[in-house]
């Protein structure tokens, strides 16, 4: 009987060692401005304008994100868009920073896979537009750039927003480049 107890407790830990896991911990998306285009404009000032308000309905998430899209868009006009000169004003129209989330039937899913998994997507549309000093449009571009991608259903918060941040970070990155080509193409002789 003993002998039966001491089996069952040396199985019951054997059981318990092996179930534990090593846990994997996901490192921040790390926002680096620098790895972005930059362009200068001659103007005198600059000025952002967010036109877009966050929907508080399904699909979107932007609202309940710690860091939304509309935050790192913003920082990303603090440090790769500079000004320079003494005339004209540079405006910046932010119409989208919206980030969806949907769930749609996981088509290509094994047998022992989720049915359903969600689809993420960010969104940017910008229009620039540069005046001179008596407030008449020089020159404008208007620069859209989306992202998506899937996750599982069933995964942490903390990878959600791992996925999402770096999704944002792609989409940004995309944005940035087609900035400073629609810039260059529209309003060529205002910048440097």
């Amino acid at each position: 009987m003993l002998k039966n107890r001491n089996k069952i407790f040396i199985f019951i830990i054997l059981v318990f060692i092996s179930s534990c896991q090593k846990v994997e911990i996901l490192d921040p998306i790390v926002f680096d401005y620098n790895q972005f285009t930059k362009v200068s404009i001659n103007a005198e000032k600059k000025n952002t304008i967010i036109l877009y308000e966050p929907k508080f309905v399904e699909p979107f998430i932007d609202h309940s994100l710690e860091n939304s899209p509309i935050l790192y868009f913003n920082n990303w006009t603090k440090n790769n868009i500079q000004t320079f000169g003494t005339k004209n004003y540079f405006e910046i129209n932010v119409i989208d920073a919206s980030v969806k989330k949907t769930e749609i039937p996981n088509i290509d899913s094994k047998k022992y896979e989720e049915k359903t998994i969600f689809l993420y997507e960010v969104n940017y549309l910008v229009e620039f537009v540069i005046y001179d000093d008596s407030n008449f449009k020089l020159a404008s571009a208007i620069v859209e750039a989306n992202r998506t991608t899937t996750s599982g259903k069933y995964i942490s918060l903390i990878e959600v927003e791992r996925i999402i941040d770096d999704m944002i970070y792609k989409c940004l990155k995309d944005f940035s480049n087609k900035s400073k080509d629609l810039i260059k193409d529209h309003m060529n002789q205002y910048i440097l």
